[in-house]
C-alpha cells in the first residue's frame, strides 16, 4: 500500500475569469492587461505575454471595480500558446474575493 504524499497545493482553486492589469510597483513600465484563470484563498493564476521572475513584486488591479493589491510572483510557466501562466500570491483573506464577484 503506497503512502499518502501531500501535494504542494492544498487550497481549492475556483475557476474565475476577472479582467486585471499587472504592473511592477517600483518601475515606470507599461501595464499589461490580462485575465485570471482561477482564484484561491491565497492568490490568482493569470496569463501574460511577458516572462516574470519568481519573487518579483507585482501590483494587480482588478478592472471591474478598481480593487488593487500588491503581491508577488510565485511561479512563471510557459504555456502551449507561447504565453506565460503566473501564480500570484496576494495578501488577502478568502472573504475579500467575494468583493470581486
Amino acid at each position: 500500500m503506497a503512502a499518502h504524499v501531500p501535494t504542494r497545493r492544498s487550497e481549492r482553486r475556483i475557476p474565475k475569469i476577472l479582467a486585471a492589469e499587472l504592473s511592477r510597483p517600483d518601475e515606470p513600465v507599461p501595464k499589461e492587461r490580462t485575465v485570471t484563470e482561477n482564484v484561491s484563498p491565497r492568490g490568482v493564476r493569470v496569463t501574460t505575454v511577458q516572462h516574470w521572475q519568481p519573487g518579483t513584486p507585482v501590483l494587480v488591479t482588478f478592472l471591474q471595480n478598481g480593487i488593487q493589491s500588491q503581491g508577488r510572483i510565485v511561479y512563471c510557466q510557459r504555456v502551449e500558446s507561447g504565453n506565460f501562466a503566473l501564480g500570484l500570491e496576494l495578501p488577502w483573506e478568502v472573504q475579500r474575493w467575494q468583493m470581486l464577484w
